[in-house]
């Protein structure tokens, strides 16, 4: 992936960082599905997808609790079904 984000510093940012990741890229798959132009469609299922790929680079570098595992695989899983749903091959 090229110039991903930078990662904040610290354990809760860090955890922040990644909530926030996949909120946006639902936000922008849900954006995208509803689009009536095919570049306002491309343009945010592109974004939806670096949200996507900068949580899988990112995850692997935080330290989770169970619980805070658990929420983040589920809205990672919400966010690639949503990808597929528009076409993306993940």
């Amino acid at each position: 992936m090229a110039n991903p984000p930078k990662m904040p510093d610290g354990g809760q940012a860090e955890i922040d960082f990644l909530r926030t990741e996949l909120h946006t890229g639902l936000t922008m798959a849900k954006i995208a599905s509803s689009a009536e132009h095919q570049d306002k469609f491309d343009r945010n299922r592109i974004n939806s997808r670096k949200a996507y790929d900068a949580v899988l680079y990112f995850l692997k570098k935080t330290t989770l609790t169970q619980s805070e595992a658990e929420e983040i695989r589920d809205l990672l899983k919400q966010l690639k079904s949503a990808l597929v749903g528009l076409g993306e091959e993940l």
